[in-house]
């Protein structure tokens, strides 16, 4: 069952408080969202730490980093330098000399080969923050047994013990809602639940196509 008694602030359209909780935002995020594009996901990446230049380490298990320079190619991320580490072009691995913002690995196994890849992640390019696409592929919230979910909440406890620090200070955990209904919605270990919608049809009481549901900081309210 999705837990309870957790407080959810709700955007109805781009004010400056998304704006700012963006800006400013640190800590483990779940960024929950219904199979959005890449070229969707670049506008909420640039409102991202907005106010100054930053290093994006993007661990993508969905999408190859052809795909992805592409698409950079046509809408480019502002303020942002953004490095790769594609696991999904399997073992048919380019010549890495001949590209400087991308790195090959073999696709992650389990929870515990993610971390390792976070780790070699960091180690190569010390980003400010790291964004996994998508946690999806590592678990599903539909039926998650207590040993699956006792990993999960392991695999959080480690990334904040070990890899947030002043420097690499924000994970973006990206996962596809479309995997399955949320029966169990993990709000252990995150700092901020952000729900992303793209192309919602445009009210009266909505000034813009997009919705962004946040679970605020457990210490902290924000107005």
């Amino acid at each position: 069952m999705i837990e309870t008694g957790v407080e959810i602030k709700y955007w109805r359209s781009m004010h400056n408080e998304i704006d700012e909780v963006l800006k400013n935002l640190e800590g483990i995020i779940l960024v929950l969202h219904n199979s959005m594009e890449f070229t969707q996901s670049i506008d909420f990446f640039n409102k991202i730490k907005s106010n100054h230049f930053t290093n994006i380490l993007y661990i993508s298990l969905t999408r190859s980093y052809n795909y992805m320079r592409h698409a950079l190619e046509q809408k480019p991320l502002n303020q942002k330098r953004i490095l790769f580490i594609d696991c999904v072009s399997g073992f048919a691995f380019p010549a890495e000399e001949n590209i400087d913002t991308c790195l090959y690995h073999k696709p992650p196994r389990d929870l515990q080969t993610m971390k390792d890849i976070i780790h070699f992640g960091i180690e190569k390019t010390n980003p400010d923050i790291v964004i996994i696409d998508s946690l999806s592929q590592l678990i599903n919230f539909s039926k998650p047994t207590e040993q699956e979910l006792d990993e999960f909440y392991s695999f959080l406890h480690d990334m904040r013990q070990q890899m947030l620090n002043l420097v690499n200070n924000t994970f973006v955990l990206l996962f596809d809602t479309k995997m399955g209904i949320l029966y169990h919605l993990p709000t252990q270990g995150f700092d901020t639940i952000l729900k992303l919608e793209i192309n919602v049809p445009i009210t009266n009481s909505q000034q813009t196509n997009q919705l962004f549901r946040e679970k605020t900081p457990l210490s902290s309210v924000i107005a």
